[in-house]
Parts: C-alpha cells; sequence; structure tokens
C-alpha cells in the first residue's frame, strides 16, 4: 500500500507539471476547446501507460546500452515541438479550429514516445514503484493502472485550462499577442526536453 501512495504521488507530480505534453494540451484547449481535446488527453495516457509497459518488459535496458537512442529521442521531439509553435505562431490568432485539428488518441499517444519527460515519468514509475510483493506482471499493470488513472484528470487540468485562456481570445489583436505567447512556451519546452 505504501509503494502505492508513493506511485500516485509521483505520478501527481509527473503528470500535473509543465512539459512538451501539457503545453501541447494547454494549446489545444485553448484553440479547440476542452472537449474537441478529450482524444489528446486519452492518448496521452495510453502512451504513458504503454510506455510504462514496454520499460517494464526490459526495454530500458536497450536505452542504457545504446544512448544514442534518447538523443534521437530528443531531437524528434525539439524537431516537432519547434514545428508546432512555429504553427501556433503563424495562426496570427488562435480561433478554435484555426490550426487544422486537435491531436487524436494515436497521434497523442505517439508524441509520447519522443517525449522525454514522458520517458522519464514511465521508468521512474516501473522501476521504482512497482509494489515488490506482487507478481513482475499484476505489480507492472498496477503500476500503469495508477498512472493513466492520474494522467487523465492531469490532461484535463491543463486542457482545461487553455480552454478559459482560449475564451479570452475573441479580439484579434489579444489573439495575436497571446498565439505568439504560446508558441514561445512551446517553443521554450524544447528545454525541458535536453535537462
Amino acid at each position: 500500500m505504501e509503494a502505492l501512495v508513493a506511485l500516485a504521488a509521483f505520478s501527481i507530480v509527473s503528470a500535473v507539471t509543465p512539459g512538451p505534453n501539457n503545453i501541447l494540451l494547454w494549446a489545444s484547449g485553448a484553440t479547440f476547446g476542452f472537449r474537441a481535446t478529450i482524444r489528446h488527453m486519452l492518448g496521452s495516457a495510453v502512451g504513458i501507460g504503454g510506455m510504462a509497459l514496454v520499460l517494464a518488459a526490459g526495454l530500458g535496458a536497450l536505452f542504457t546500452l545504446v544512448p544514442e537512442l534518447e538523443v534521437g529521442m530528443k531531437v524528434a521531439a525539439s524537431a516537432y515541438l519547434l514545428v508546432l509553435a512555429y504553427q501556433i505562431a503563424g495562426a496570427h490568432a488562435l480561433r478554435r479550429g484555426q490550426l487544422g485539428r486537435p491531436l487524436g488518441i494515436r497521434q497523442a499517444a505517439a508524441f509520447q514516445v519522443i517525449n522525454p519527460k514522458a520517458w522519464i515519468f514511465a521508468l521512474g514509475a516501473i522501476t521504482t514503484f512497482r509494489p515488490p510483493g506482487l507478481p513482475p506482471v499484476t505489480g507492472s499493470l498496477l503500476v500503469v493502472l495508477v498512472m493513466v488513472l492520474i494522467i487523465v484528470p492531469a490532461a484535463a487540468l491543463w486542457a482545461g485550462a487553455g480552454e478559459a485562456l482560449g475564451r479570452l481570445l475573441t479580439e484579434d489583436r489579444r489573439g495575436r499577442v497571446v498565439g505568439v505567447a504560446l508558441a514561445l512556451i512551446v517553443a521554450a519546452t524544447v528545454v525541458y526536453v535536453w535537462i
């Protein structure tokens, strides 16, 4: 039970703190609204939960043996975030639906693969908080369940905050300023990728 409480606390901190995925959820909420961002929220949980299962199956050892994989993930994540920041800034005003469409479940889950913060979260949860008294498969599934149950409301918090911001963007000039500010924030999350 103590391991689950510690896992829940770790998951809350990991899921709520700023990072590439939460900034994307915030921007999506501002641009498309909360309801349209639900698939992104669920995809984040599916992606990180799936990564934790893959790590539990032993992929973590591969990253230790081939550190270049981590660098490749960081480069891909940085490039994706910079392209997204460019698209947000180029929209000139964040109006719902103007940037195309929000990430779907598969896209959001796939984004987690290049999100270093998600890998750290998944690896930390599996290696540190898997209950030692349970068989490895059962313990891993329990860890993933707790993570997913915390990721979804944390993602909803970011998307909801984004939607609240989006309501303020009715005026073109204000929308342009906030759009550029959001683009800069998304671009700044590249720093999180490399630390």
